[in-house]
């Protein structure tokens, strides 16, 4: 399991998953930097810009990094979902590996993350804000300890509601007395925004919601920041991995709502929902440095365990571990800058009922072209040119291209059930 130095030589892994953080807002926002703190340390940072995350809700965004396994083979995909017993979570392995392994995550206590290597009565309460110790605590208790660990941790106030607190949204610009009062009543009060409750006015709206969405950002690279900063007080920098990325992403009115599937109650596979940010901050990175290569959320699994030389288990991701420490000596697979990107959701994502049991979203990417199947009551079919149509805004739904992707969806999702 383990590769080369003792276990008291092996490196710390810190997980911060950030819910909803979309990849388009890392940089600046109208000239606002979004993300200073995590800049400051680009030095020792690899940024992947080109992330697909495997679906667009928090479950099978995280499950396909937990598992290894891509949507057709982890099965978790409504809410009342379970990974299988025998299902080796990343967590699981790393405490096998002599890891130490604290549970600071609300979401283990959810059914949908049991038999991933977490104590589901042990599971620590959904923070209130992001004050919240659990994490901070954690740290120091680690820093007293002996032997690596591996602690995750997931940041929920990226996503709705919008509200950060009132110093990101003047930062921001936001002027608090000139929000609309349907605005006030659901995007920035409401966890769910549902689209059959919330009617919205995109021309008029999506102005002020993406100003409070960046300002939301910019609270969190603020928390980040605190976060490397008690590593650097703890003396754990140096022996410390931290891989900073999200779940999903939202959409921000581009398709006349806010959210994504669990909170608009209507599922999407568009690019502001699926493409997500992916930071590794490690002292043996030369920095900063950007890898253009398409990475998804699956191939997480085994680049965390090579990142800290543990062997994976079987799994359907690549490791990109050596790109990251010593891109010289990375051979990219076979197929790799065009293969194939599976994509699944329940049609309302965590809150479609038993009765919509089996109604789901498909996708399929190469890249370049995307396959969104709707199999609802009438099934429906769609096919996007990514390159010349970058707002999806003019798809395809019928003709012998279409139908050609439709069958290998159709065969890729048969070969990853295997």
């Amino acid at each position: 399991m383990l590769r080369g130095a003792p276990l008291s030589a092996r490196r710390n892994l810190l997980l911060l998953t950030i819910d909803a953080w979309r990849a388009d807002f890392c940089d600046a926002f109208e000239g606002v930097a979004l993300t200073p703190e995590l800049a400051a340390r680009a030095g020792r940072a690899v940024r992947f810009p080109r992330v697909w995350t495997n679906g667009p809700w928090t479950t099978p965004g995280l499950l396909p990094m937990f598992t290894g396994e891509a949507p057709p083979r982890h099965r978790v995909h409504w809410a009342w979902s379970e990974p299988r017993a025998d299902s080796r979570g990343l967590a699981s392995v790393l405490r096998d590996a002599g890891y130490r392994v604290p549970n600071l995550c609300y979401l283990n206590a959810v059914g949908n993350y049991r038999n991933l290597g977490y104590e589901p009565g042990a599971s620590p309460a959904s923070p209130k804000d992001p004050e919240d110790p659990v994490l901070f605590d954690a740290l120091r208790s680690l820093s007293r300890g002996r032997g690596p660990f591996f602690a995750w941790y997931h940041y929920k106030f990226v996503h709705l509601p919008y509200w950060p607190a009132a110093r990101f949204r003047r930062a921001l610009g936001v002027d608090d007395g000139a929000l609309h009062p349907r605005l006030r009543a659901s995007v920035f009060r409401e966890f769910v925004v549902e689209r059959w409750r919330y009617p919205l006015d995109p021309p008029e709206d999506r102005e002020p919601v993406r100003r409070l969405y960046a300002a939301g950002v910019l609270q969190m690279d603020a928390w980040l920041g605190r976060v490397l900063d008690t590593l650097d007080a703890l003396g754990m920098t140096e022996d410390t991995t931290v891989v900073l990325t999200a779940d999903h992403g939202d959409e921000l009115l581009e398709r006349g709502h806010v959210g994504h599937a669990s909170t608009a109650e209507h599922a999407l596979l568009t690019e502001e929902l699926l493409r997500i940010p992916l930071y590794v901050i490690d002292a043996r990175v030369q920095g900063p440095r950007v890898e253009p290569c398409r990475v998804q959320g699956v191939d997480l699994f085994a680049t965390l365990l090579g990142l800290l030389g543990v062997t994976a288990p079987a799994h359907d991701g690549v490791d990109l571990s050596t790109l990251v420490l010593s891109p010289e000596s990375f051979t990219e697979p076979e197929g790799f800058a065009a293969r194939p990107f599976l994509f699944h959701s329940g049609r309302m994502g965590y809150r479609t009922p038993r009765e919509l049991d089996g109604h789901a979203l498909f996708g399929l990417s190469d890249g370049r072209h995307k396959l969104v199947v709707e199999r609802y009551e009438a099934p429906k079919a769609t096919l996007y040119d990514l390159a010349a149509d970058s707002e999806e805004g003019s798809p395809r739904t019928e003709g012998p291209e279409v139908e050609a992707w439709v069958q290998a969806l159709d065969e890729a999702w048969r070969m990853g059930e295997r």
